[in-house]
């Protein structure tokens, strides 16, 4: 789970690796994260497992929320192994998660489990089309 940031978001994809940060379990990301901060005052590995999911700390961004939630919902729905899975494959090793924003958490989901919800391709991901 030391991959995944408390927001859903799997670090060993990001493009950012690339420019040296560590992910926010390791003290990279943002200063200031509420999610973070909330799920480390909780003791819950991710907001996945928090019952007050979603919550006003940080899921009302119309630019990100999208993401998070869609890709939260992915590991309450498969798990964590499989969400890792799923997002390696459709993603790649090198993924800006600057092409998912604005989407619905309905996107980030079709995305992300391709056929089983309807979802595009690599390539649609990969470039943010959907």
């Amino acid at each position: 789970m030391q991959d995944v940031t408390y927001c859903g978001l799997l670090c060993s994809v990001c493009v950012h690796k690339h420019g040296g940060c560590v992910g926010c379990r390791a003290g990279g990301g943002p200063e200031q994260c509420d999610k973070r901060d909330c799920c480390s005052e909780k003791r819950l590995d991710g907001c996945w497992a928090c019952n007050s999911f979603p919550c006003e700390k940080g899921f009302s961004d119309e630019v990100w929320s999208g993401l998070c939630i869609g890709c939260i919902e992915v590991i309450r729905d498969k798990g964590a192994e499989e969400f890792i899975r799923l997002v390696q494959a459709t993603v790649g090793d090198n993924y800006d998660y600057g092409y998912c924003r604005f989407k619905t958490p309905q996107e980030i989901k079709r995305m992300l489990c391709g056929a089983e919800s309807g979802g595009g391709s690599a390539s649609q991901v990969r470039t943010g089309e959907t």
